[in-house]
C-alpha cells in the first residue's frame, strides 16, 4: 500500500544505471526492453516530453570489490562505482532507476559490501542532484533455484567460459539483496520496486541461456517498474485527469469492446 506521494512533478529527464537485462539484451524489438517500456508508458502518461538516457552496461557490476570483476571484459567496465558520478549526476535527471544485484549476487559478492557501494551510490546522488530515485531489485534466474539449475540438461554455454564465476547457485544471497535493498530505500526515501518475488520461477519468461529476459520478460519488468512508479507518484495522473474534465467523460460516453465512442474520437481529432 502506497503511504505517501513520492512525486508531484513530471519527469523531463530519467537516468538508468544497470546491467545487460537493463540495457534489453535478449529483446527481439526494441520497444519491449524493460527500461524503454518504462520511459515509453511514462511518454504516453505525461504531457511533458521526456528525455531518457540508458547508460546500462552488459555485464557490469557493482564495484571492482565484486567477486566477477577480475574476469570482465573492457565493454563491461567500469563498474558503477566508478561512473556513477559520470552517468547520473553529471546529468542532474528528475528520476533515477538503479537497478543491480543480479550480476554481484550470482557472483558471490557479500551482500554487506554489496550494499555499501550502493548506499553510497545513493547518497552521493541525493546530495548532490534533486533526482527522484528508484531501486530495483534483482530479477529472478533459473541458477536461484538449484532444483531447476541442476535439472536443466544443459547448463548455458557461458557456465563454462570466463563468466563461470557467475555461476553460483541457490537463493539465499540473492533475496537478502532483495531485502536489503528495500531497507536502503526507506532510509533514504526512494521507491523500492521488487522485481524478483514476481518473477521467482517464471522460467518461460527467460531467453535460453537462463540469464536474460525474452520480449515478454523485459516487457514485464518494465510494466512492473511502471506500475510502481504510477501508484506512488501523482505527476503521473494529471493528464488522464486534465483529458477526462476537458473531454466530460464518464460512464456514458467511454467503454466498449472494439470501439471508441463519437465524444473520445472528436476529442482526440480536435
Amino acid at each position: 500500500m502506497t503511504e505517501k506521494d513520492y512525486l508531484r512533478k513530471p519527469v523531463r529527464k530519467m537516468v538508468l544505471i544497470g546491467e545487460s537485462n537493463a540495457f534489453g539484451m535478449c529483446a527481439t524489438d526494441p520497444r519491449n526492453e524493460w527500461a524503454q517500456t518504462v520511459a515509453n508508458l511514462l511518454r504516453d502518461f505525461q504531457d511533458e516530453s521526456l528525455l531518457f538516457l540508458n547508460n546500462a552496461i552488459p555485464a557490469n557490476v557493482i564495484s571492482p570489490k565484486s567477486p566477477g570483476y577480475k574476469c570482465l571484459p573492457d565493454y563491461a567496465l567500469p563498474t558503477a562505482i566508478e561512473r556513477y558520478k559520470k552517468d547520473i549526476i553529471d546529468h542532474n535527471p528528475d528520476m533515477t532507476i538503479i537497478a543491480y544485484g543480479l550480476n554481484d549476487s550470482r557472483c558471490g559478492n557479500p551482500v554487506d559490501s554489496f550494499m555499501e557501494d550502493l548506499e553510497t551510490i545513493v547518497m552521493d546522488v541525493k546530495k548532490n542532484t534533486k533526482s527522484f530515485i528508484v531501486l530495483a531489485s534483482p530479477y529472478w534466474n533459473t541458477q536461484y533455484n538449484k532444483k531447476l539449475w541442476n535439472n536443466l540438461k544443459a547448463k548455458p554455454e557461458w557456465v563454462n567460459g570466463r563468466y563461470k564465476v557467475f555461476a553460483k547457485a541457490g537463493r539465499s544471497l540473492v533475496w537478502s539483496y532483495v531485502t536489503e535493498i528495500e531497507k536502503l530505500a526507506l532510509k533514504y526515501d526512494c521507491l523500492f520496486v521488487d522485481l524478483f518475488t514476481p518473477t521467482e520461477n517464471c522460467i518461460w519468461l527467460l531467453n535460453n541461456d537462463h540469464d536474460h529476459f525474452n520480449d515478454v520478460g523485459q516487457k514485464t519488468i518494465g510494466q512492473i517498474v511502471f506500475n510502481k512508479i504510477a501508484c506512488s507518484c501523482s505527476f503521473i495522473g494529471k493528464k488522464s485527469k486534465r483529458i477526462e474534465i476537458e473531454g466530460n467523460f464518464d460512464i456514458t460516453n467511454t467503454g466498449g469492446t472494439g470501439a471508441q465512442s463519437k465524444s473520445i474520437r472528436g476529442f482526440l481529432e480536435r
